[in-house]
Parts: structure tokens; sequence; C-alpha cells
């Protein structure tokens, strides 16, 4: 009897140091915060990546990142302005939104960002969160306190 109950297995990793971003976009850790995909094969991904900023007009943006561009990519980044803005912006491929904004929620204390969604890599690689600032050595990811969920959806239906 076939059935449509699968085993989806979650892993979570963890930020393991602190990285500062610079203003192109670059994988987190490019060991730790990620993990190996292989074609073809599609997997969700969640992460929230907590941050600090020098300044309050510092900005950063926050995607995910694939050694080729994907077969298939949806995702979404949100991240704080102010105290009461969120930037949400839909994203179709690799490091994008663009840039960050201008400005962050916190120039003291700690920032939030997520980005979630789904990929379908095009070639086995490493899949990792990647980020980026507006002004170099002024963002700093929180290592222990930045978080990425992944896991397999798209696994084939049983005989």
């Amino acid at each position: 009897m076939a059935t449509n109950n699968k085993v989806i297995v979650e892993r979570t990793n963890v930020l393991a140091a602190d990285v500062t971003l610079g203003t192109s976009y670059a994988v987190l850790d490019s060991g730790d915060f990620g993990w190996y995909g292989q074609a073809g094969e599609t997997y969700e991904f969640a992460a929230r990546i907590a941050y600090s900023a020098a300044a309050a007009t510092d900005g950063a943006a926050f995607s995910i990142n694939a050694g080729a561009t994907p077969t298939a990519i949806a995702f979404v980044s949100e991240y704080n302005t102010d105290a009461t803005t969120v930037v949400r912006t839909a994203c179709v491929a690799v490091d994008t939104p663009d840039h960050g904004t201008a400005s962050v929620a916190l120039a003291t204390g700690l920032n939030q960002a997520f980005v979630y969604g789904v990929i379908t890599p095009s070639a086995d690689g490493f899949i990792g969160v990647s980020g980026i600032a507006e002004n170099a050595s002024s963002i700093i990811a929180k290592g222990g306190l930045s978080t990425l969920s992944w896991k397999r959806i798209d696994w084939p239906a049983e005989a």
C-alpha cells in the first residue's frame, strides 16, 4: 500500500563564530553554516541570523548561496530597518536582494534577519547562508546565536 507519509529529518546548524560581512555577498561559514546539497533534490530551509552593527546607518542583507545556479529557487529575505519597519523581499536568485538597506534597527545590541524558502541545486555542492554589508567591517553575524535549519522535501513516492 502506497502512502504519502514520509519521515523527514530536519537538521539545524549553529554559526560557530562571529563573521564580519564584506561589501560583496559571501557565505558566512563554508563548513558548518550550510549543507551539502545534491543536484535535483529539493530542500526547504530557514535561517535566523543575529547580527550587530557599528552604527544605525549601516545596513545589511542576507541570502542563500549555492555553487551553481539552482534549477529552482524561491525564498524570502527579511530584516528590520528600524523598530517598526520590516523589509521583506521575495527572491528567485542566489545572493539577492542586491544590497542591504542604509539602516538597521539597532546600532547597539542585536538585530535579526530571516531567510527562508526552497532550493533545488543544479549541481552537487555546498549550500549556505550568505550576507552583505553596506559598509565594510560594520556588520557582524553572531556566532552561537545564528541558526540554520534545513531538510530534503522531495522524497520519491513509495511503490
